[in-house]
Formats: C-alpha cells, sequence, structure tokens
C-alpha cells in the first residue's frame, strides 16, 4: 500500500516506472508468504496498469518486464521441489517434486483452496462480519474506525487529491471482509477457532489503519479551510502520536 501512494504522488514517468516495478516484485514475493494477500494483489495490479494506461506510461513491453518483475517475487517457491527432491520437506503436503504434488501444496487442497478447514461447519457471514467489526474496534479503537469512514465521506468534495486510492483501499477491505467472511468456514464461538480467524483479520485491519490516516489528513485540512488556521499541522501529528502510543499501551502493556 506504501508504493501505491508513492506511485500515486510520483511526478514522472520514469519514477513511476521504477516504483511499478517494485510493486510488480513485492505483490509476487507476498504471495509466497499469504495466500489470501491476493485479493489486494487482484485489486492493485488492475488499478496500477489503468493508471499508467491512462497517462501512455503502459506498452507491450513495459507490460512484459512488470510480469517478469512479479514472477522473480515468486522465486522463493523454487525451494519446495529442491527442499522435497533432498528429503528436506518430509513433512509438508504433497511430494513437491510433481507438478501435481506442488499444487497440491500451492493451492492447499487438504484444508480446501481458501478455506481454513477441510470439513467443518462454519459461523455465518453476519456473524464473522460484526464479530470482524467488534475486533476491530478492539484492536484499533473506535477513533481508527471513525476516521476510516471519514476518509470516504471526504470523497464527496470534488477538490479531494487522490480520490482514487481512497476507493482503492476502500475496494481492498470491502472485497477481502466479504471474501473471507464466506471461506472462513470455522466456529467463531469456538476460541480456538475464533483465535484463528482473527489472525486473518489483521490483513484487512492494515488497511483500515491507512484509511484512517488519510481520515485524519482530511479532517486536519478542512479544519483549516472552514476555520482559516494554517498552524494545525502539528496538532495533526500530535494525534498520529497519541493513536500510537494508545496501540502500544493497550495492546502491549
Amino acid at each position: 500500500m506504501a508504493l501505491t501512494v508513492h506511485f500515486e504522488e510520483a511526478a514522472t514517468a520514469k519514477e513511476r516506472s521504477k516504483i511499478a516495478k517494485i510493486g510488480a516484485f513485492c505483490c509476487g514475493l507476498s504471495l509466497c508468504n499469504q495466500h489470501t494477500i491476493i485479493l489486494y494483489v487482484l485489486c492493485i495490479i488492475p488499478w496500477i496498469l489503468f493508471q499508467l494506461l491512462k497517462k501512455k506510461e503502459l506498452s507491450l513491453g513495459s507490460l512484459l518486464k512488470l510480469s517478469l518483475y512479479f514472477s522473480a517475487g515468486l522465486l522463493p517457491y523454487v525451494h519446495l521441489p529442491i527442499s522435497s527432491y533432498l528429503n528436506h520437506a518430509r513433512w509438508t503436503w504433497g511430494d513437491q517434486t510433481t507438478l501435481q504434488g506442488f499444487l497440491t501444496h500451492f493451492l492447499r487442497e487438504e484444508y480446501g483452496t481458501f478455506s481454513l478447514a477441510k470439513s467443518e461447519i462454519g459461523s455465518s457471514m453476519s456473524e464473522i462480519l460484526l464479530s470482524q467489526v467488534t475486533n476491530m474496534r478492539t484492536e484499533l479503537s473506535f477513533n481508527i474506525q471513525a476516521l476510516a469512514v471519514c476518509a470516504n465521506i471526504c470523497l464527496a468534495r470534488k477538490d479531494r487529491q487522490n480520490p482514487s486510492l481512497v476507493w482503492l483501499f476502500t475496494g481492498m477491505f470491502c472485497i477481502y471482509s466479504l471474501f473471507f467472511a464466506w471461506r472462513a468456514n470455522l466456529d467463531i464461538s469456538k476460541p480456538l477457532f475464533m483465535g484463528v480467524v482473527e489472525r486473518f483479520w489483521m490483513q484487512s485491519n492494515a488497511v483500515v489503519a491507512v484509511l484512517a490516516g488519510i481520515g485524519l489528513a482530511a479532517v486536519v485540512s478542512e479544519t483549516n479551510r472552514v476555520l482559516n488556521i494554517n498552524g494545525l499541522q502539528c496538532l495533526e501529528w500530535l494525534s498520529a502520536t497519541l493513536f500510537v502510543v494508545y496501540q502500544i499501551y493497550s495492546n502491549y502493556r
């Protein structure tokens, strides 16, 4: 998301090209760590390509280069067949020296692709979404939630800068939350399963935190405009610092 913001703020085509290549590599690399990140990648990649196309900076050659950088990010997966061949990965899913065994591991077929358990009967989507909002308030605080909403409300103003970024991040959050609530086939009334589900909410909370930052900046900017006061920059930094301190205090005391 940080690279996406830098891409949007880049002043030259050369800078945008550089950031896009780094971002393509990071997208591939992130998929080696967390499968559900693909929901964000599937939002960010079309947005980046559309921005490049709109600025007439997308060509077949640049698209090929971005594909190569993305593929380079996936290189850690090469470890699977090598480790399996050397018998270092005896306790992982499938025999990764074969294509079918590699796909079994890659798609987590024993669990069910994008499922958390093989045959569990999970809670309903509405229960999971409601619990997600409650967990978000516990983990981030109501103030962060309110600021994230403010980021979207401020889009109503036509002179807002970078509105497409807010739409992108909001779309990422909504798509991820709905998809995960649909596929999270665990009964969250059980504390153990709730703990498993909470791990995946961290990914959506990261987007909410970014939206909250945008919302805070929008609130300060709007206050400056209405009251005609230009000295609120320090208040913005102070508020951000207090939020960070509160997070550290509430989670690590």
